[in-house]
């Protein structure tokens, strides 16, 4: 997007100074007038022919003309080229720099929504390079993975057993024996052996078959998130051993489903901090539902009531990107469903923008609902407690008249005893 400015005697929005050559100029053959008409477009506001590459190739070619002399008529030949032109100017002639087609009218480009456009351009930015360093982890870590993997089986002559190739181990072998294989992966002289004892003690046969579920078995992809997760838990030892966090939000366990599943909530109304700043509540809560999750039960449900979701703490995706991401990998099929409640318009072109990044299996088990189908959905899906525990937020959180500190003091959670604390202590 360019911008110019006419200073006094200019002859058109390029800036330049008119000579008494360049008046001598083809004029607009609607708006004729003693400077001169250059072929980037009339200077009247009513005509505001567009700016196109050819109409600034064609006043370049006639600057450099007009600057050695040459004959005048050169650029207007070279202008009459330019094809098309709206019914403003083809009842007094064609203009050679308008390339609107016909029946089309001039109108002056003025966003609708500013505000909104900026907010755009900066979510564009930071998305581009979040996506970029992404994808290029993601182009590098396998390869060396496997590469290391292969200097093992070579180094120690292992071709049995469970240090079988990645590849065969598709197709052939069981769900027993793929759970055997990555867990052997974590041996000592073998590609995750390095570790630390605190990563590796998070790893046993039940996460790596939620791995292989949410992969379709595919040994190679579960071993990459593997190690991706023991090394998160690496980075993260602090809020995963002291379960400590900077209070962002009201993000909580509020119950369960009617199978047993541990429901969270949260709405956008009490934000607090930005995205980025609420990651480790977002970790806290994540394991105090798994904490609550009874024999069999492998997931939970959220629920993000994005009712009063404020544009300015949400504007950096590379947060979000990260939790999916530790969803992916760490809590790998914890999330049974997402229901996203009320998402505002300002809220909308930023799911667009990142709605291709979110992998496929994720974007299945998320759900964009009204208010009114939601609370239908929960009235049948959740335990009658527990929605009426979320229909109370939800009512409290719409009320202009209860300020967030009133808020705060009711903000309570379930507990792994199925009893209902303080949700921040």
């Amino acid at each position: 997007m360019a911008f110019f400015l006419k200073a006094p005697g200019c002859c058109s929005r390029s800036g330049r100074v008119a000579s008494p050559m360049r008046a001598e100029r083809p004029q607009c053959p609607r708006h004729p007038c003693a400077e001169r008409r250059t072929a980037s477009g009339c200077i009247a506001k009513e005509c505001n022919a567009m700016l196109t590459p050819e109409a600034v190739r064609l006043e370049q070619d006639d600057v450099s003309t007009t600057d050695s002399g040459d004959n005048p008529s050169t650029s207007t030949s070279s202008s009459n080229e330019v094809e098309g032109a709206c019914d403003m100017h083809s009842q007094s002639g064609s203009d050679p720099a308008c390339n609107r087609p016909l029946g089309v009218q001039h109108k002056e480009e003025n966003p609708a929504n500013f505000r909104n456009a900026v907010h755009a351009v900066v979510f564009i930015g930071r998305l581009s390079k979040a996506s970029a360093a992404n994808h290029q982890s993601k182009d590098q870590e396998p390869r060396e993975f496997e590469q290391r993997f292969t200097l093992v089986e070579t180094s120690q002559g292992r071709t049995h057993g469970r240090a079988r190739s990645l590849s065969v181990s598709k197709t052939t072998m069981t769900t027993d024996g793929k759970v055997a294989q990555l867990m052997d992966l974590l041996e000592p002289g073998h590609p995750l052996g390095h570790f630390s004892d605190l990563a590796k003690e998070y790893v046993d046969a039940a996460y790596c078959r939620r791995l292989l579920r949410k992969y379709q078995g595919d040994v190679a992809k579960s071993s990459q998130r593997l190690k991706e997760a023991m090394a998160w838990r690496e980075q993260n030892k602090v809020v995963l051993t002291t379960r400590k966090f900077a209070h962002g939000g009201d993000y909580r366990v509020l119950g369960t489903d009617v199978t047993g599943r541990p429901v969270l909530y949260m709405c956008m109304k009490n934000q607090l901090l930005s995205v980025g700043q609420g990651i480790d509540q977002n970790i806290v809560c994540m394991l105090q539902a798994v904490d609550n999750m009874p024999a069999g039960v492998e997931s939970a449900i959220h629920v993000w009531d994005l009712h009063g979701m404020m544009m300015y703490l949400n504007m950096n995706p590379a947060p979000l990107l990260q939790i999916v991401k530790t969803w992916d990998s760490y809590f790998a099929e914890r999330m049974q469903e997402l229901i996203i409640i009320d998402t505002p318009r300002t809220a909308i072109f930023l799911k667009d923008i990142a709605w291709p990044l979110v992998p496929e299996r994720t974007r299945n088990k998320i759900k964009f609902m009204t208010l009114e189908a939601a609370l239908l959905q929960m009235q049948t899906e959740f335990e009658p407690q527990t929605c009426a525990r979320i229909t109370a937020c939800m009512q409290q959180n719409r009320d202009r008249n209860v300020s967030l500190e009133e808020r705060q003091r009711t903000w309570m959670r379930v507990d792994k005893d199925g009893e209902l604390v303080p949700a921040f202590t």
